[in-house]
């Protein structure tokens, strides 16, 4: 035996310095430990040093098993708190707005489909419509005037800027709100045309207005954001963005809406003090203004990717990526169910908006997809949010315009809402919003300058050599062609405002044109 039995006279143990296990007298006859099993760390030490040195071998002991627990536990607890922090709303909320200006619920809106409709009827009151970006109009059937008819309507009155307007006005309460590039606001009598006032920033100007609740927001290039009394142009606050600003600014809930473009963020302002509530920041130059429905805002960038944030905290919900090369188009546009895009080479979309983020998505995807290039899954994964994607003739540098209602086509026609877009070329094409088919498509004689939109039943398209062209939103059938100054082209989209038809020109330096029945 290694060690000799031992007495409780000799106040010596048999320790073992392995693990501190302090063993009985019996242990020394097969020279093993009990506690570790060990047969070759013990040793006769004296008792009261021997129970010292246990506590310091076993603390030891518990010491290296929390750290090697930490280091397990530490990334587990990292990744734990990032999926907290970006999936479940972890970080605090960002301030509320003072105010509701821009609360659909202020002007009597009506539901169409699942998209709330921010403009009162007859009402265009700021970019593209409204804050789903259709740039349609709706129109009740067999109201007058009847756009999709075969007589075209007439110039009713003009407004002479004498500087390139670049964005079509504004309309709200019988009034158009036009900026002109240089820097002048002007609110005009929409019977008229009479100037109401005027307003000189002094800026350069290019979006459309958005009013709202006696309130006019314009974004001046150089990044300065305005807002202005309604009724007196008189300017209520001001502020100045860290960058400058490109898109229209767009206003709902009581946030307004504008775009950092240089430092490629997009701004919720409180919409009565100018106060920055929350920002989020994209990948390249936001230059269109975002769709707002269902409590999310559509962000699109200079590049391939949609962002859609949640409204109140700008945190973001879901990313969808058109593909490398495929750079998305001006603003998106949201229809019944499907929110769509358009990109610089000719792909339409039809994406599910409502989706939320999952963790590891893009990981996944991107593992997926291998395994689908490389043979190993019969087919390849699809993105959240796919719906449809449809390639058409063209380019389509413009966004889509999406027709108001299902009800808004021409009986007969089909149920589907549609989705008209038009290439530089003189292309345009209607697409079915539900599944991407394409219905139709017709060749204009002329290059198109301006992005479509819709008055009812008809799209409008604005042309180089200064003519309005209608045409049937259901099947593409002429309605009829307004040709106004043969050497002003069509500079702004042309749009339907308390049945009036808006179209701004380069005649005379700059122009807005007003024609109706």
């Amino acid at each position: 035996m290694i060690l000799a039995a031992v007495s409780s006279a000799d106040n010596q143990v048999i320790l073992c310095r392995f693990c501190g296990h302090i063993n009985a007298e019996g242990t020394a006859e097969d020279g093993r430990c009990a506690g570790c099993g060990a047969f070759s760390g013990l040793e006769l030490v004296a008792g009261d040093a021997a129970r010292r040195r246990s506590r310091r071998t076993k603390l030891g002991f518990l010491r290296n098993r929390l750290v090697r627990a930490g280091i397990i536990l530490a990334p587990l607890l990292a990744i734990a708190f990032w999926l907290l922090w970006e999936y479940t709303g972890l970080p605090p909320d960002p301030p509320q707005p003072s105010t509701d200006i821009g609360n659909t619920a202020n002007i009597g809106d009506t539901a169409i489909g699942d998209t709330i409709q921010t403009a009162a009827a007859g009402d265009w009151p700021q970019a593209r419509g409204g804050i789903a970006n259709r740039a349609a109009a709706a129109v009740a059937a067999g109201a007058a005037p009847d756009w999709s008819g075969a007589t075209p309507p007439t110039v009713a009155w003009q407004y002479v800027a004498g500087s390139p307007i670049a964005a079509p006005p504004a309309v709200a309460g019988r009034r158009a709100y036009v900026t002109a590039e240089d820097g002048s606001v002007a609110a005009l009598e929409l019977d008229s045309g009479a100037v109401a006032w005027k307003y000189e920033s002094g800026l350069f100007a290019t979006t459309t207005p958005a009013v709202a609740d006696g309130m006019v927001f314009v974004v001046f290039r150089p990044g300065v954001v305005t807002a202005l009394d309604a009724a007196t142009g008189t300017a209520v606050w001001s502020q100045r963005l860290a960058s400058a600003s490109l898109p229209a600014p767009t206003v709902s809930g009581g946030r307004l809406f504008v775009a950092a473009t240089g430092d490629n963020r997009l701004l919720a302002l409180d919409a009565a003090t100018g106060a920055t509530l929350w920002d989020y920041r994209v990948d390249d130059w936001i230059v269109a203004p975002p769709a707002i429905n269902d409590g999310r805002v559509i962000v699109t960038a200079n590049d391939d990717q949609i962002h859609i944030l949640d409204e109140a905290t700008g945190r973001l919900l879901q990313i969808y990526r058109t593909g490398r090369g495929r750079w998305v188009r001006g603003a998106p546009a949201i229809g019944d169910d499907l929110l769509h895009i358009s990109s610089n080479k000719g792909r339409i979309w039809g994406i599910d908006y409502r989706g939320r983020r999952y963790p590891l998505e893009r990981t996944l995807l991107y593992l997926r997809t291998q395994l689908w290039v490389w043979g190993f899954t019969a087919q390849g994964p699809a993105q959240q949010g796919s719906v449809w994607a449809t390639q058409t003739a063209g380019e389509q540098p413009y966004p889509p315009a999406v027709s108001g209602s299902k009800s808004a086509l021409e009986s007969g026609s089909g149920s589907a809402s549609i989705v008209v877009v038009a290439d530089a070329a003189g292309i345009v094409t209607g697409l079915d919003a539900d599944n991407g088919d394409i219905r139709w498509e017709a060749q204009i004689d002329d290059d198109i300058t301006v992005a479509p939109t819709i008055a009812g039943a008809v799209a409008l398209i604005g042309t180089k050599q200064g003519r309005i062209i209608a045409r049937s939103a259901a099947d593409g059938a002429a309605a009829w062609s307004l040709q106004l100054q043969p050497d002003g082209a069509i500079t702004a989209s042309p749009i339907v405002a308390g049945g009036v038809l808006l179209t701004a020109s380069a005649a005379d330096g700059g122009t807005l044109t007003a024609a109706g029945y």
